[in-house]
């Protein structure tokens, strides 16, 4: 039976102190991307990542304190909704366990990171200066002997490759069509994957059986 292997996304909210020592090595494939960084002007950074004034400058200084600044898990450093909604701290030992052992972080910065591998603060989107690209085989190797249950939303799907698993999608009615939930999906994917590691056994007939917020399995996808 091949590794079950959960792909989320990293978020563009995270939290910006730390707990934990800044960082003691980086892999190859990170120090490539960090090099990256350091040739954008301002106003090249404010375009790549769409933000201006304080929260640009913000930006800026963390991702050039990246190797200096303090770290935390990374599990406590993404704070967008899917991991509010995921909870972390308040899942039972055992489904924490799980979490950590079959969930994987899609990151601009560090490929696929794991919930308990500790992280400084950092701003980049995905596809930011041909990360997806970069990063896909890359990511590939790691994941070829997986099973894979892909949460990614569409710019991170480019960052990965697999030869085994199942996209989740959530799709909503809107002017009487299902469409994608979108970013109002992000709260039920969380949801979803809380739900996931709380159970016994993570296959394909189990994913069916989530039920949430008006949301079921209907035709390989949850509609509501």
């Amino acid at each position: 039976m091949r590794k079950v292997t959960i792909l989320i996304p990293h978020s563009e909210g995270k939290t910006s102190d730390g707990a934990y020592p800044p960082l003691m090595d980086i892999s190859k494939e990170t120090q490539r991307v960090l090099s990256l960084w350091s040739k954008p002007s301002k106003a090249q950074w404010g375009k790549l990542l769409g933000v201006k004034d304080k929260a640009l400058e913000k930006a800026i200084l963390a991702n050039k304190n990246i190797l200096t600044s303090k770290t935390l898990p990374a599990i406590e450093r993404y704070s967008g909704v899917i991991y509010n909604a995921i909870d972390y701290k308040s899942l039972n030992a055992a489904a924490q366990t799980k979490f950590d052992q079959t969930v994987r972080i899609v990151s601009a910065a560090f490929g696929l990171v794991k919930p308990k591998d500790l992280i400084p603060d950092y701003k980049c989107k995905i596809n930011n200066f041909g990360l997806d690209k970069y990063w896909r085989s890359i990511n590939g190797n790691k994941l070829k002997d997986c099973f894979i249950i892909d949460l990614l939303p569409q710019a991170h799907k480019k960052a990965v490759e697999y030869a085994h698993g199942l996209e989740i999608e959530f799709h909503v009615t809107k002017n009487g069509k299902k469409v994608p939930a979108g970013h109002a999906g992000k709260h039920i994917k969380g949801r979803f994957i809380r739900w996931l590691v709380q159970q016994k056994t993570i296959d394909e007939k189990v994913l069916k059986e989530f039920k949430e917020d008006g949301f079921q399995w209907v035709n390989g996808r949850y509609v509501k």
